[in-house]
């Protein structure tokens, strides 16, 4: 059958956690079915990725050919200005939609989808909340919409989180504004794809009609997997996601301005890689405070340094969804001390497959003693990868999503 898959940026290279998620579970869906791709350029993951912009949408578009039906890119109108970004925050505070529902939103974007909901679809899927609002263009066509995250309980995390007085009252009307939007619109879609059963029962609390079924994140078992070859030549520990996602920079902040600190105190011969796209000017600053870090930015291929490394760290303490670092840390054996947020939707037991810590002293205390005892760090990195063969491989989660998504093409639309 035909389905569309419209993505709030290109799903490739499967590099980042949603560009990950998007990739392996739209690959799934088009080894059984005929799928129509649209997606938004975020240029500045472009940027990130390849030598020039030019050059991303072509090897990207290449990629995606190679099992999608067609690949249509759309450009974010609201990104093309200088200061578009801020410009379409401080525009949502005078209009009823929050800056969620708006940065997608252009005439362009429009016309696409509007041509695109004349044809024979199936099936809508639309790959974030921020692209619910194109709903009502497929009124006679039945709809799923996944969620990454439960956008407003993100923003209301982070509101709680925020110490700056105004930046507090920004996010948390937003998550307020936005969690409103999610109940209005939940009844809307035949099914809402989460990322675990504790993101949909933050959905269900305040969005009761939400049809929620569970498509965890997974991994690749065949491309994370642990090198015995490798020889270690240093005591090291790493740290690996993008740091130009507010989460990831909090938790390199904490590391090394209060984690990193206690541990070369108590061991002087560890050395720290910190791993992640765009890491901003204040990270290589507290970096540069303390010895024996390595900030290397993005890396094609991180497994190299995941291999060599005694154990990976994830003290994120904000954000939502389903963390893929640590589920691939797990594939690959390794030896993981993580916040329990860092941890959320993910069956881990501490003490099993898992380390948590939540002050900097417990996270100094948990690393310094695993690096001292190689048969726990095996022991830890061996339950952990039983735990993702079992129950996270990105194979049998993408079957998940295409019995989900033929259970809908088979029941009547829920008009909006």
């Amino acid at each position: 059958m035909r389905v569309l898959w419209v993505s709030h940026l290109i799903p490739y290279p499967p590099k980042s956690g949603a560009h990950l998620r998007s990739f392996n579970l739209l690959r799934s869906l088009a080894a059984r079915h005929d799928v129509d791709l649209f997606a938004f350029v975020q240029e500045a993951w472009l940027d990130i990725f390849f030598s020039s912009r030019e050059t991303g949408l072509l090897e990207s578009r290449r990629a995606l050919m190679q099992f999608c039906r067609s690949v249509t890119f759309i450009p974010i109108e609201s990104l093309a200005r200088a200061g578009g970004r801020q410009r379409e925050a401080l525009a949502s505070l005078l209009t009823p939609e929050p800056y969620t529902l708006r940065w997608l939103r252009s005439d362009r974007a429009e016309q696409l989808l509007r041509h695109a909901s004349t044809q024979d679809y199936r099936v809508a899927h639309f790959d974030t909340v921020g692209l619910a609002p194109f709903r009502e263009l497929f009124r006679q066509t039945p709809c799923t919409l996944g969620h990454h995250n439960v956008e407003s309980h993100i923003f209301l995390r982070r509101a709680c989180n925020e110490r700056r007085a105004f930046q507090r009252w920004y996010f948390r009307q937003e998550g307020v504004r936005l969690q409103k939007y999610e109940t209005a619109i939940a009844g809307a879609f035949g099914r809402h794809f989460t990322c675990s059963l504790l993101d949909s029962s933050r959905l269900k609390a305040h969005a009761p009609e939400a049809n929620s079924v569970e498509i965890p994140n997974g991994v690749d078992l065949d491309y994370f997997k642990n090198d015995v070859s490798v020889v270690r030549t240093e005591v090291s520990v790493i740290f690996v996601g993008s740091l130009n996602w507010y989460p990831n920079v909090d938790a390199v902040l904490f590391l090394l301005t209060e984690i990193w600190p206690r541990v070369i105190e108590r061991r002087c011969n560890v050395s720290l890689d910190v791993v992640g796209s765009a890491p901003p000017k204040v990270v290589f600053a507290a970096a540069s405070n303390v010895p024996s870090v390595r900030v290397h930015g993005f890396v094609d291929d991180v497994r190299p340094l995941i291999n060599a490394a005694s154990i990976c760290v994830c003290p994120i303490r904000d954000g939502g969804g389903t963390k893929l670092k640590v589920l691939e840390a797990f594939s690959m054996e390794k030896c993981v001390v993580a916040h329990p947020i860092a941890c959320e939707g993910i069956n881990v037991r501490d003490g099993l497959n898992v380390r948590l810590a939540t002050t900097a002293e417990d996270f100094a205390s948990v690393i310094c003693e695993l690096l001292d005892s190689e048969q726990e760090r095996r022991a830890m990195g061996a339950a952990a990868r039983q735990l993702v063969e079992e129950q996270y491989s990105f194979a049998s989660i993408g079957r998940l999503l295409v019995d989900a998504i033929e259970q809908v093409a088979g029941e009547t639309c829920n008009n909006i």
